[in-house]
C-alpha cells in the first residue's frame, strides 16, 4: 500500500513539471536559445548550413567567447550546452549530456578564436 501511495505520489509530482526542452529538427541549422517576444524561451535560427553538431558547438563556443555567458543551443534534434566548464550535449533538456570536444580540443578551438579576433583587430 505504502508503495502505491508513494509512486501515485511521484507520478502526481512528474505530471506538474514542464515538458522537456525540446530541440528543432531543421537539417543543416545551427539553433540559439533566446528569449521570445512573450518571455518564454524559444529557439531561433543562428547559423545555416552547417554541416554538423561539433560545427554548430564551434559556432556557438564563439558567441560564449564574445560575450562571456552560457549559450543554448541545438542542432538536428539535439540540445547544445556551452559555459565555462565545457561544451554538451543532450537529447533533450532532461536527458544526460556527453561532452562535445575534449578539454584540449576545447583549447585549440579557443585558440583559433582569439587568433582571429587579434587578426581583425589589427584589421588583417
Amino acid at each position: 500500500m505504502r508503495r502505491a501511495i508513494a509512486l501515485a505520489g511521484l507520478l502526481a509530482l512528474g505530471a506538474c513539471q514542464p515538458p522537456p526542452l525540446k530541440a528543432p529538427g531543421n537539417p543543416g541549422v545551427c539553433w540559439r536559445l533566446a528569449e521570445a517576444a512573450n518571455g518564454k524561451a524559444d529557439f531561433k535560427p543562428f547559423a545555416y548550413n552547417v554541416e554538423n553538431l561539433e560545427n554548430c558547438a564551434v559556432q556557438l563556443e564563439g558567441a560564449h567567447l564574445a560575450n562571456r555567458t552560457p549559450m543554448f543551443g541545438a542542432f538536428q534534434g539535439r540540445i547544445i550546452y556551452v559555459d565555462d566548464q565545457e561544451i554538451s550535449a543532450a537529447a533533450d533538456g532532461r536527458s544526460q549530456r556527453y561532452r562535445v570536444f575534449t578539454p584540449a580540443q576545447r583549447a585549440k578551438i579557443d585558440e583559433a578564436f582569439k587568433t582571429l579576433r587579434d587578426r581583425q583587430g589589427a584589421g588583417g
